[in-house]
């Protein structure tokens, strides 16, 4: 995931790089995640990541989230937004990880606005 689909995060076309964000959202966390009906999780560490590391999980959503503030598209932008669904939500309540995302409500779209609130 990192050697492979990140380097694409820093392509010089948005379709690319929108692309990337997809993937990477999608193959971070796949949508089953060995999930059975009725168990809670108390921690993080409670949390089955498969075979994606802690580390990995931290660089990557820094990746994306600095391409959420920074990227010139705003479709990008969305797309990363969109991409961070409740999923990841453990690792988004992470205080390095919240500025990022306050700085994305102060996005020149309003589309991208309203999509951060919803994940706020």
């Amino acid at each position: 995931l990192r050697n492979v689909i990140c380097m694409y995060l820093e392509h010089p076309s948005s379709d690319v790089r929108r692309e990337a964000t997809i993937t990477c959202c999608l193959l971070l966390l796949p949508f089953e995640n060995g999930l059975k009906r009725g168990q809670n999780f108390n921690t993080l560490l409670d949390f089955n990541l498969g075979h994606v590391s802690t580390s990995l999980m931290e660089e990557v959503l820094q990746k994306l989230l600095r391409l959420a503030v920074s990227d010139l598209s705003p479709v990008v932008r969305l797309c990363v937004i969109r991409g961070l669904d409740s999923r990841y939500d453990p690792y988004l309540c992470q205080l390095y990880l919240l500025p990022p995302l306050f700085l994305v409500l102060e996005d020149e779209a309003l589309a991208v606005r309203a999509c951060v609130l919803q994940l706020l």
